[in-house]
């Protein structure tokens, strides 16, 4: 399996926090500890069960409170809660309950499967089918377009980063949903019902993601806007389908170069025609301007039409078995099936920079992301 270049957390990560452990049978809430599901250097993930409704399993992640650089879980606790604070959506997990102790913070989550990572790695030749790659995508741009629309950018969009629902979770297990929003940004904020202002560009930005996946703008340390979200979320699926043009590379500086200087019909040479248009139209974009969700939902849709592809279609890891059995299970269409509507919808409304002058009062600023996340965590 290949090693992917490092996000700007994984080069920090000091060893594994002292003392946040957690035994079997530790509860927290509501909820009990079964078992140790994953670690790593900011903390811990373990799956919990409901004591009330022993049949309701989730996963817990915890983080102690003193990391370097600070506790990336509050955000993540505070990106999730807005996603859903209009009720449960697709392609997000819930959180079912968070809370901050004198050592460590921790929250309880929807529990996932296996993440696209993993899944990849197990297929022959580390690849996927179109058909699987295909709605992956427009699965992967639907959970976007749910941050995007709530005014966040992720800024680390790779494999890892997307999990399928947990196997035994019917109406989730074939849904692929975005994790991890430990470096997720606000570029806009609601200021008042359905009145959304923009946050201000930085001039330049320190390196937020992975290098193998991030845009080309976040190399040359610009600002991260909703563009560069779906640029690497265009890697990945070239990755997916042939493989990205400096995949095995390990030198961070030529990587870099290669990925600034390939033109884009070598890049996607081997990427199929229905999804050319994407790149040159996220070139053309500002780090203000609203992509366009429903172009590039089409492209899915056409590639799918030339493949025969559906959307009750095993996946590449399922057996017709397990694909029968959830989708008997499960037999509404998911949202995804039927999303013209939603790729077409522009709640936020924010295409263009702030106008030049513009005093600071009628732009997000550091106070109204800060109101944001305490009216968040208190909802």
């Amino acid at each position: 399996m290949h090693t992917e270049a490092t996000t700007t957390n994984e080069l920090a990560a000091p060893a594994e926090p002292q003392g946040l452990t957690f035994k079997p049978g530790q509860k927290f809430s509501d909820w009990r500890v079964l078992s140790k599901l994953d670690e790593g250097g900011f903390g811990q993930v373990y799956k919990v069960q409901n004591i009330k409704n022993p049949k309701k399993f989730a996963a817990l992640k915890a983080e102690p409170n003193d990391v370097e650089g600070g506790s990336a879980i509050k955000l993540e606790i505070t990106v999730l809660l807005m996603l859903n604070r209009s009720g449960e959506r697709p392609h997000v997990p819930t959180v079912y309950h968070s809370a901050k102790r004198k050592r460590y913070c921790y929250m309880v989550i929807t529990l996932l499967g296996p993440n696209l990572k993993t899944l990849k790695a197990d297929m022959p030749g580390e690849k996927f089918s179109v058909g699987s790659w295909s709605r992956i995508g427009i699965q992967a741009l639907y959970s976007l377009k749910v941050l995007h629309d709530s005014g966040f950018v992720h800024r680390d969009v790779k494999p890892a980063n997307f999990a399928m629902g947990h196997p035994d979770d019917a109406d989730r297990a074939r849904l692929v949903h975005l994790l991890d929003f430990g470096l997720s940004r606000a570029f806009a904020i609601e200021r008042s019902k359905g009145n959304w202002v923009c946050r201000r560009a930085r001039g330049t930005a320190e390196f937020r993601g992975t290098a193998r996946y991030c845009s080309p703008c976040v190399h040359e340390k610009f600002e991260q806007g909703r563009k560069d979200d779906i640029w690497a979320l265009i890697y990945v699926l070239i990755e997916f389908n042939f493989g990205l043009p400096w995949q095995k590379e390990r030198d961070r500086h030529k990587l870099e170069v290669r990925k600034l200087n390939i033109p884009d019909d070598v890049l996607m040479k081997n990427f199929p025609e229905e999804m050319h248009c994407i790149v040159p139209h996220l070139r053309g974009l500002s780090v203000y301007n609203r992509p366009d969700y429903t172009m590039m939902h089409n492209c899915f849709l056409k590639l799918m039409s030339k493949y025969k592809v559906k959307f009750s279609d095993k996946f590449d890891w399922e057996t017709e078995e397990q694909c029968a059995s959830l989708r008997k299970a499960s037999p509404k269409p998911a949202a995804y099936e039927n999303a013209a509507e939603f790729f077409a919808s522009d709640p936020i409304g924010i295409n263009d920079a702030p106008p030049p002058g513009q005093s600071t009062k009628s732009t997000a600023t550091m106070d109204d992301i800060d109101n944001m996340l305490k009216k968040a965590q208190k909802g």
